[in-house]
C-alpha cells in the first residue's frame, strides 16, 4: 500500500503485523499503550450494520483540531459538518465493505490552508466482518501542522 505520510506508513505496518494468521485483526489485539507513537492522531469508529453507521468511541486531539469539535460518542451522519459528511461516510463505507485499509490524502474543508492524510484500518473481532475502524490522521502544510508527539 502506497502511503505518503511516514507516521501513517508506520501505523499501517503496526496494524499489518497484527494480521498474522487472520484476515483482519481484532481491535482487542491492540493494547492502548501500543498506540503511543500516534497518540492524539488516532480515532476509533464502531461499525454498526443495518443500517450502516459509524460512531466514534475515541476521537483524538488531531481530529478535534481538524473538525473543530470532539465527536467522541457521536455518529458521523449526525455530527460531521455537512460540507465533508458525504466524503467521510464514503471513505468509512468503502473501508468496511472492502474489509481493506484505505489511505486518503485530500485538501481539508475546515482548514483550507492544510491537507489531510488519513488512514482507515479495519478490524474484526471474528477476523472477517469489520466491526471497528482504527483511523490515523495527520495534517500537512499551511500555517501549522498539528503534531502532538515528538519527531
Amino acid at each position: 500500500m502506497n502511503i505518503a505520510h511516514p507516521r501513517l506508513q508506520s501505523l499501517y505496518s503496526f496494524w499489518h503485523a497484527k494480521t498474522a494468521g487472520v484476515r483482519l485483526p481484532a481491535r482487542s489485539a491492540f493494547l492502548a499503550e501500543e498506540f503511543a507513537p500516534w497518540m492524539g492522531h488516532i480515532a476509533i469508529a464502531d461499525v454498526e450494520l443495518s443500517p450502516l453507521r459509524f460512531r466514534f468511541s475515541l476521537f483524538g486531539t488531531a481530529f478535534v483540531y481538524v473538525n473543530n469539535t470532539d465527536m467522541t460518542g457521536r455518529y458521523i451522519d449526525e455530527a460531521m459538518p455537512e460540507a465533508i459528511r458525504a466524503a467521510i461516510l464514503d471513505d468509512y463505507s468503502r473501508c468496511t465493505e472492502s474489509a481493506a485499509p484505505l489511505y486518503v490524502h485530500r485538501q481539508s474543508v475546515n482548514r483550507e490552508w492544510t491537507s489531510i492524510h488519513r488512514l482507515l484500518l479495519p478490524c474484526a473481532e471474528n477476523g472477517d466482518r469489520v466491526d471497528k475502524i482504527i483511523v490515523g490522521l495527520y495534517t500537512e502544510g499551511g500555517r501549522t501542522e498539528f503534531i502532538t508527539d515528538l519527531p
